[in-house]
């Protein structure tokens, strides 16, 4: 890229509020391409009409590369203002074009199936807390906004910062020309949108009714009233801008904050300086309590339902499609620049920059913070336990079932802001009731929605929710089209039908399952490993062929299905072994709970049950217990191996950080993994029984505490691995529902794979209390203990053979000489029986 562009001038887009950070971006790309950048400057409120405007220019317009929110896109694109980027994305060499998260992708960048932009960041309204006013003082969690009420109610009237005046409980912007409609929207999504993406939270997709002219939206005013009545809105009822209110949170005179990650990551930053280190806690947007009998299908285990809104739809930058094919190339490479993965995890934790995390990357390594991208997130004053929280809710949110997309339509902005805002604070201020409110709203949005076309506003919001085109019943000349296509099409189909049938049913073991996805695979930051292995398959296969044939397709069956669930990348098979590759240890050790419980729960052949390794087996209970016996064990049992470590590719820094490289395979189509990282995943693997799922140390350091309560640990020890340099501390871990389950022992020793390193030697000394004195017992770990254990048998046996033999031996002996003898003999009997009663 050295000078590629020497001499071009290219006018780029520029934010106000982003100079600081945007300005050392430009520097360095001129100097590395050769290229001219001119800074055309915009504020908040005339972005939007200065991209507008020189778009609806006929001629090319001034400006080269375009600064957009994803949900002005299809009204740019529309206008035939923008370059279709879609090839450029799919081949640009470095730009990982699959590693941004999938919601951003489509809600972002895309319009129509087409690529439009190149996103630089990914927006959700999330939410900062300090956990020192709430959990730590007995008041609930915020989860739902039931629970924040609970929270408001405690704090109402009190003076939280100690200044002698009065504070909120929460603070969020309610000024009109600010991004109170952008707040009002993301909090209404949890009541208004239950069912899944397409469900939408705007308007009835058929209609084009607005969503608040149904009963649920009087609930979400009635709800947000509440909220307003405990923020600084209370004193200013003319409404109070995000930049005010995160002054106000940074004064400690509020309890809750909701924005957007950007203004988060800018008091995040300054914790520390304003005496709040330690205190704060980032969490996913509070949702609705969903009612006893309500359709809540994507609720969580509270019973919550959630419904990220990705307001905006993130920052991106768009090729002007009018200008010179130098100065697009040019343009295209600063923004190709700005999104490189090997740089952008810096922008994303800068917090000037107002770029939030979009790259599946930018979080799967911030469990670990030896890793570059949890590294940049320290330096700028992160602290470890909130990486965990932003790992969590960025992806709960970006691949969340039920997120929400921002309105894309012509005008969303009226809709939103001027069609909104005003009727909520008239209603703030009591001058309207919730009805009144809710009824104005809708009257403005049809006046919206006529203004720009009914048509055209129902074809934009149908394909953003990904629906198809409308046709109308009732409309003559539809109904008649529809009579004529179905007379048409209907034999050809039906064939068409037969014959794809016939091919589906002959290759559905083809086309069942998507384990090799590559965009499932990781390819730098976190990459666990699983290796998967049937206990005494070879026994197996040679008892009866049959059904280990029909067993093997039900076992590929269920861990397939299992890594599908998962989204997580099936990197081989070999034998009757799986190698699996997923992106962080939490999804690892949900992935194997997973396989362990379908396993058991499999319908496998009956022949399975009268063969020892795969029989029935149930949980043991107490005899006066009536309760039907619980399964422990049902058909093939499989062990797991899990190990994990880092790959980065090399950054413009020349820093790199890799101990397992990741190679895509031209043959086979899909990546490849290698390193000791992959040699410790099979040796781990090897030392587990069927049915044990056994981990490494660096796993479970790695897990967070949500996915670490769902499962039962053990710790066996540090054993010595074949091919291993060092001891490998090792735990056993298995789903809650089966932590009872019982095995041979703690783990499978082999002789391929090493002895385990005790802390104290056994010697086989043959005075009793020495054996017992050397080990402190309570100090052994199960492993140590194990040995010590098998240590002792062995002498105890070693000691009653010598004896017997002696006996045999010398008995006349004992019989010609003095009592001495004899009482040799009886110490030796009283040591045996002292062992074995201790053993």
């Amino acid at each position: 890229m050295r000078n590629q562009h020497l001499g071009v001038i290219i006018n780029v887009h520029l934010l106000k509020f982003q100079e600081n950070f945007m300005l050392e971006k430009m520097k360095n790309f001129e100097i590395l391409t050769g290229v001219c950048i001119q800074k055309i400057y915009s504020t908040t409120e005339t972005w939007y009409d200065d991209v507008l405007v020189d778009i609806r220019d006929n001629s090319p317009g001034f400006i080269d590369l375009y600064a957009s929110f994803g949900n002005w896109i299809p009204q740019y694109a529309e206008l035939n203002g923008l370059k279709d980027l879609t090839n450029e994305t799919r081949n640009a060499v470095g730009l990982d074009w699959f590693d941004i998260m999938p919601a951003v992708r489509k809600g972002t960048a895309s319009y129509k199936q087409k690529v439009y932009s190149i996103p630089l960041d990914g927006d959700v309204i999330y939410m900062l807390y300090r956990k020192d006013l709430v959990e730590d003082v007995g008041l609930p969690t915020p989860r739902s906004w039931d629970d924040v009420h609970t929270i408001l109610k405690y704090y109402d009237g009190k003076d939280i910062n100690g200044d002698g005046v009065p504070d909120f409980g929460n603070c969020f912007s309610t000024a009109e020309d600010d991004i109170a409609g952008t707040i009002f929207w993301a909090i209404a999504s949890s009541f208004l949108q239950t069912r899944g993406t397409a469900q939408g939270t705007f308007f009835d997709p058929k209609t084009m009714e607005p969503i608040s002219s149904s009963p649920k939206f009087i609930e979400v005013l009635e709800v947000y009233d509440k909220l307003v009545q405990h923020s600084p809105f209370a004193v200013n009822a003319t409404g109070v801008s995000w930049t005010i209110n995160r002054e106000l949170f940074n004064q400690k005179k509020c309890v809750l904050f909701y924005n957007y990650p950007g203004a988060i990551k800018s008091i995040i930053s300054a914790q520390k300086k304003n005496g709040m280190a330690g205190t704060l806690n980032l969490a996913s947007l509070p949702g609705k309590k969903c009612a006893e009998n309500e359709d809540c299908p994507f609720a969580s285990k509270h019973g919550v339902n959630h419904a990220p809104f990705l307001a905006g739809g993130g920052m991106a930058y768009a090729v002007n499609n009018r200008v010179s094919k130098e100065k697009q190339k040019a343009a295209l490479d600063f923004a190709f620049y700005l999104s490189d993965p090997g740089g952008s995890f810096w922008d994303v934790a800068h917090p000037e920059s107002f770029l939030d995390p979009l790259r599946l990357r930018h979080t799967s390594s911030l469990s670990n913070n030896r890793t570059l991208e949890a590294k940049a997130f320290l330096e700028f004053g992160w602290e470890n336990r909130q990486l965990s929280m932003l790992k969590e809710i960025t992806e709960f949110s970006f691949l969340n079932d039920n997120y929400v997309y921002d309105l894309r339509n012509l005008g969303a902005s009226d809709y939103q802001q001027g069609g909104t805002v005003p009727h909520l604070i008239d209603m703030w201020n009591g001058k309207a009731s919730a009805e009144e409110t809710a009824s104005a709203i809708t009257k403005h949005w049809k006046e919206i929605t006529a203004q720009y076309g009914l048509e055209e506003q129902r074809a934009f919001y149908r394909n953003v929710l990904g629906l198809p085109k409308y046709i109308d019943p009732f409309n003559e000349n539809n109904v008649e089209n529809l009579r004529i296509i179905i007379a048409v099409v209907t034999i050809p189909f039906a064939v068409l039908a037969i014959i794809l049938l016939f091919v589906v049913l002959k290759q559905r073991r083809t086309i069942k399952f998507h384990t090799r996805d590559v965009n499932n695979a990781p390819k730098t930051g976190t990459i666990a490993l699983l290796f998967t292995d049937i206990e005494d398959s070879t026994v197996l296969w040679d008892t009866d062929k049959q059904a280990m044939g029909k067993a093997l397709e039900i076992h590929h069956n269920v861990i397939r299905t299992c890594i599908d669930k998962f989204l997580a990348y099936e990197v081989k098979t070999v034998g009757d072994a799986f190698m699996i590759a997923v992106n962080s240890a939490d999804k690892a050790i949900l992935l194997a709970n997973n396989i362990q419980l379908a396993l058991l729960n499999a319908d496998w052949p009956l022949e399975l049950a009268r063969m020892p390794s795969s029989c029935v087996a149930y949980f043991p209970q107490p005899r006066k217990k009536k309760n039907p016996p619980k399964l422990m064990f049902s058909g093939l049992r499989v062990r797991i191996g899990i190990h994990l470590g880092q790959h980065s590719i090399q950054t413009s820094r020349g820093e790199e950080s890799s101990d397992i490289q990741v190679i895509y395979d031209e043959v086979t189509k899909g990546f490849d993994y290698y390193g000791q990282v992959v040699n410790i995943t099979a040796r781990v693997g090897d030392v587990g029984f069927g049915g044990q799922t056994v981990i490494t140390k660096e796993v479970y350091d790695a897990l967070s505490e949500g996915v670490k309560i769902r499962s039962s640990y053990l710790h066996i020890g540090s054993l010595s691995l074949r091919g291993v340099q060092n001891p490998m501390s090792v735990h056993s871990c298995l789903p809650q529902e089966l932590k009872d389950r019982r095995f041979q022992g703690l783990y499978r020793k082999r002789r391929s794979l090493g002895s385990v390193e005790l802390k104290r030697s056994l010697t086989a000394d043959t005075n009793s209390d020495s054996i017992v004195k050397s080990i402190d017992v309570m100090s052994l770990t199960p492993v140590e203990l194990q040995n010590a254990l098998l240590k002792m048998i062995t002498i105890v046996s070693s000691l009653k053979e010598q004896l017997s033999t002696y006996k045999t031996t010398n008995g006349r002996e004992y019989d010609d000489t003095s009592d001495n003898k004899e009482d040799e003999v009886k110490d030796r009997e009283d040591l045996v029986n002292s062992l074995s009663s201790k053993t």
